[in-house]
């Protein structure tokens, strides 16, 4: 699907991110945390993905839906690097909009869960999540946060954003 007929959907404004200032942070049940600038996660090894994208609240036929294909770096290869202690049991992502969602840690770890920064071949839009957006295969839309500044692995039962309002945690997608 062409990125300018692609759905957008967020919790609130869509944030300014200024690469110069901006980096990935990945700390919590950590061996080694993490402070990646933009041109770190360019210089590691990327993978490609076609995946469909579902905003929980699609009505059957709606057009919150699309499919596009996703270039970023396996969230595992990040964790690999950080070492992830035995202790922890989800991921929470952070958005530079205030938004975070949370995943179980054996999903996270999974070759096809990827942190994009590229849509359709091109630099990932802001209206999209620039500079990082998770692809969570599988996954309802509130899933995939957008404008990633920190991925926090913890050793407790944390929700996010939708998910301590009482949406599933699990959030998989129909096929």
């Amino acid at each position: 699907m062409p990125i300018d007929e692609f759905f957008v959907v967020q919790k609130g404004a869509i944030p300014k991110v200024n690469l110069k200032d901006w980096s990935l942070v990945v700390d919590g049940s950590v061996e080694r945390p993490l402070n990646l600038a933009y041109g770190d996660l360019l210089a590691l090894p990327m993978v490609s993905e076609v995946v469909t994208l579902e905003c929980f609240d699609n009505a059957p036929g709606g057009d919150l839906i699309g499919t596009a294909e996703w270039q970023g770096i396996n969230v595992s290869t990040i964790l690999d690097k950080a070492g992830v202690r035995d202790s922890a049991v989800k991921a929470l992502f952070h958005g530079a909009d205030g938004y975070s969602t949370s995943h179980k840690i054996g999903y996270v770890l999974r070759n096809d869960v990827i942190l994009a920064l590229k849509m359709n071949g091109v630099d990932l839009p802001r209206e999209h999540g620039f500079p990082l957006r998770l692809v969570a295969p599988g996954k309802y839309g509130y899933k995939w946060a957008k404008w990633i500044t920190r991925i926090e692995l913890v050793d407790h039962d944390e929700k996010g954003y939708w998910e301590s309002r009482g949406y599933s945690d699990e959030a998989n997608r129909k096929s």
